[in-house]
């Protein structure tokens, strides 16, 4: 292999650094501020983080937190989770097949590896990393930041200052590691810098089954052009042909480097000491075979108050060819920047579908920024990795990204309809759908038929048209899983059609393999188990789909839909009613469960707030359930799923969950199911409870509550579920980022409490807001026009639209016409 020597050059500035987010360079200011009427916060949380509004960033003030707090750097190609502290993964793609780095799952140390940037004194040796993990020296000043596809961070050790952003920008598949480095001193002072990347077998399971033989068919080989590049080659790997090459590069002059991690780390050391730092620098070490790596090694001399910019990229591309392109490519002078300037603009546009002013800061940041950012990853990702997730076989889950569509709608409705198509294409003949599938890596599906999965599509569908009245998206030819294809509206009405060939004995959906509530599968093992959950759920798809069927000339489908639902309807509030609540599922011997007769599991949240959502509670018993949900389900900490938690029902040998009481799906705080009662609330008028429910689930709010080392996970996006005042660990906060909690909260607060909607005639107003509020505003970008929105609520009340004006005329109804000639219309709702 080649040697290289270590001369300085001069174009080492080629790249500019990357600018800050105004006034990075400062600390900013926590602009976390109270509800109106309200006294400041002075917490704990004020040691750990910061919000910084202006410009859309969340500040970590320590390193030390109880969990790693998350980014996604992505392109929608090339993805990289990132940790406040550094740690992470680098994955093409797909975090299965194509898994570009290495990160320990559940073992310690915590958040290890990740892509790190060691800087050392050439002089004394000693060394220490921005990122202030993993070396044992730790910088005197640091701090980090997440953004909008970003994570940068800051630090100062003996005079010398570092900021490093990463993020992966639109022009290529690569991690950008922009390093700017600053010297404070009235000393010269000479740096080795080390960029290290671990590298994974890409094949996760693979590697851990078979690590020991696939390890002699990887190489990391160095290329004249100044870069290493790793390949991955196994027999029977799946998709060899798809399969990129991995390069790493710096815009700046090498003077070393390694591929193998025993030569760059050493033995029985870690990322926290690695021997080739400490013993005179890189060995110019490469692998045909073994555990592979990526070291570079750039040597920088600092003048006094000298500031210089070293750029390094991680990469994919499918050959050699294409890897010489995207190195010069990268090297080009304006190329990080570009890149930068394009990943904020891509946001700054995508984020301005919708900004909101409010009483309430937490819910303001929430709605304009880390809401519908964390529902753009969920629906690129669906649950497949993360802290939580090591991303192994969990592949697209088909209930799961056909919620998570509803909160990208507004933003992107054109990818919206591309998912809906992927989704589809899962679909069989009969209607059902496979439940999971790996359209990256091209495994065979999940197969196993739940009840609601194959109805979900049409609440989708039903958005986009309401969203872009984009009508002929219904008669679009899709295939079928298992061939033929038919119209998007034919699709829609074989799933219902599957629903109605398989009623049980009670007249209700069978259950299936299971319904939402996955550990339900154990009372319908014997295929007489029905959902009145899923009663439910399938009249809201039959609400929808008669509009669907009446806007496709099918009048004769609608009329049928309309019947059904009345038949489930009936079924719901005969059958399904308890009493003070709507019971849950019929078992396969007939008793019913969520039922006061029993001891455990006598009331579960779903099926009283999906009565509401259906429209099909009668009466007051909407009410009577949404307020026993209230007095039995909630708690300081949101509300739970179900009440009592389960020990020992239906059969002590057998009882219907093996989790804990208080925790996953029995009797914790499932956050996700929490955003229908939110809904259910503001259908029924009830502004003050919807919002109580809302805002007591706020992730910094639910944070300051249970305290930060018991809530543990990250203080701007949603957790999956909290652990329920039944557990001891009351307020513990489990698989944040990929949630469905992210779509339906996001929904729940535009749709519901702001009540700005769209529906198939045009943007409908019906606010259901705390009383206390005076009132809000909304930016809405709807059909090509801006919709400015001012909403007055001097009479205190929850809800109730007195009056609409639109640019100074009144408009009769709640809905709002499109306006496609128009740039901008300023509407003014009085309650």
């Amino acid at each position: 292999m080649s040697t290289i020597n270590g001369e300085e050059h001069t174009d080492m500035n080629a790249n500019e650094p990357v600018p800050s987010a105004a006034s990075a360079s400062s600390a900013p200011s926590n602009s976390s501020a109270p509800p109106a009427g309200s006294s400041s916060r002075a917490t704990e949380l004020d040691q750990y983080f910061a919000f910084n509004d202006e410009v859309r960033e969340v500040e970590f003030k320590r390193h030390d937190m109880p969990t790693p707090w998350l980014n996604y750097l992505s392109n929608g190609t090339f993805h990289t989770m990132l940790s406040h502290a550094g740690g992470g993964l680098a994955f093409y793609k797909s975090p299965q097949i194509w898994r570009i780095t290495r990160y320990r799952f559940f073992h310690l140390p915590t958040d290890r590896s990740g892509p790190y940037i060691y800087l050392q004194d050439a002089g004394t040796g000693s060394y220490w990393c921005p990122t202030y993990e993993p070396a044992f020296r730790k910088p005197q000043e640091w701090r980090s930041s997440h953004g909008m596809g970003y994570t940068r961070f800051e630090a100062q050790e003996e005079e010398l200052a570092a900021k490093t952003v990463y993020f992966v920008g639109p022009y290529e598949n690569s991690l950008i590691w922009n390093l700017t480095l600053t010297n404070n001193s009235s000393e010269l002072k000479e740096l080795n810098v080390y960029a290290y990347a671990e590298f994974g077998m890409m094949e996760f399971m693979r590697e851990l089954q078979w690590q020991c033989y696939n390890k002699h068919q990887v190489s990391v080989q160095y290329h004249d052009k100044e870069a290493l590049i790793y390949k991955y080659g196994v027999e029977n790997q799946p998709k060899p042909d798809e399969t990129p090459l991995v390069y790493m590069m710096s815009n700046a002059p090498l003077a070393g480097y390694d591929g193998d991690r025993e030569e760059f780390i050493g033995s029985y050391r870690s990322e926290s000491n690695p021997a080739a730092i400490e013993q005179g620098g890189c060995t110019g070490s490469a692998i045909l075979g073994g555990d592979p790596c990526g070291a570079l090694q750039v040597r920088v001399t600092l003048a006094p108050g000298e500031t210089r910019t070293v750029n390094f990229f991680l990469g994919t591309a499918m050959n050699e060819a294409e890897i010489e392109r995207a190195i010069d490519h990268s090297r080009e002078a304006d190329f990080v920047t570009r890149s930068y300037a394009a990943l904020q603009e891509n946001w700054e546009r995508y984020l301005g579908a919708w900004n909101c002013e409010l009483p309430d800061q937490d819910a303001q940041r929430m709605l304009n920024t880390w809401n519908p950012y964390q529902s753009q990853r969920n629906f690129l990702f669906s649950r497949n990795i993360s802290y939580y997730a090591t991303g192994t076989f969990r592949g697209v889950g088909y209930r799961d990204t056909a919620q998570d569509i509803l909160a990208v709608v507004p933003y992107d409705p054109e990818a919206a309809k591309d998912k809906v198509r992927l989704l589809l294409g899962q679909q069989y003949q009969d209607g059902h759908v496979n439940h999971y599938f790996f359209p990256n890596e091209g495994w065979d599906p999940v197969t196993s038929i739940h009840s609601d999965d194959h109805l979900w599509t049409a609440l989708a569908v039903w958005d986009i048209l309401a969203e872009t009245g984009d009508w002929a998206f219904l008669q679009e030819n899709i295939p079928f899983y298992d061939g033929g294809e038919a119209p998007l509206y034919d699709h829609l009405k074989r799933a219902v059609d599957f629903t109605v060939s398989r009623l049980g004995p009670n007249g209700f959906p069978l259950m299936l393999r299971s319904d939402w509530n996955d550990q339900l599968f154990r009372v319908c093992r014997e295929g007489r188990g029905e959902s009145i959950w899923t009663a439910m759920q399938f009249g809201t798809v039959l609400l929808r789909m008669k509009d669907l069927a009446a806007a496709s000339g099918y009048p004769e489908h609608a009329a049928d839909y309309d019947r059904l639902y009345g038949e489930q309807k009936r079924l719901v509030n005969t059958l399904g009613w308890d009493g003070q609540w709507f019971r849950r599922a019929v078992m396969d011997d007939g008793r019913y469960l969520g039922t006061a007769e029993h001891e455990e599991a006598q009331i579960w949240l779903n099926a009283q707030t999906w009565a509401t959502l259906s429209g099909m509670a009668e009466s007051d018993k909407g009410l009577k359930a949404m307020d026993s949900v209230r007095d039995i389900l909630d708690t300081e900490l949101g509300i739970k799923k179900l009440h009592p938690s389960i020990t020992t029902f239906p059969d002590p040998a057998d009882p219907l969950t093996n989790y804990n009481k208080g925790t996953g799906e029995n009797g914790a705080v499932f956050c996700h199911a929490n955003t229908w009662a939110i809904i259910a609330e503001c259908m029924l008028g009830r502004g003050d409870q919807a919002y109580k429910y809302y805002r007591q689930l706020i992730p910094n709010i639910a944070m300051e509550q249970a305290g930060i080392w018991r809530y543990k996970a990250e203080p701007y996006v949603y957790a999956s579920n909290l652990f329920g005042p039944e557990s001891d660990r009351f307020g513990l906060a489990n698989v944040s980022w990929l949630t469905g909690t992210a779509a339906w909260m996001y929904v729940a607060a535009t749709q519901y409490i702001m009540g700005i909607k769209p529906v198939l005639a045009g943007l409908s107003i019906n606010p259901c807001i705390p009383s206390s509020w005076e009132g809000f505003s909304v930016t809405r970008r709807f059909r090509g026009c801006e919709y400015e929105i001012t909403v007055k609520n001097s009479s205190h009340v929850c809800s109730g639209v007195q009056e609409i004006r639109v640019d100074g005329e009144r408009l009769e109804g709640k809905v709002l016409p499109a306006y496609p000639h128009k740039q901008s219309v300023k509407v003014e709702v009085i309650l």
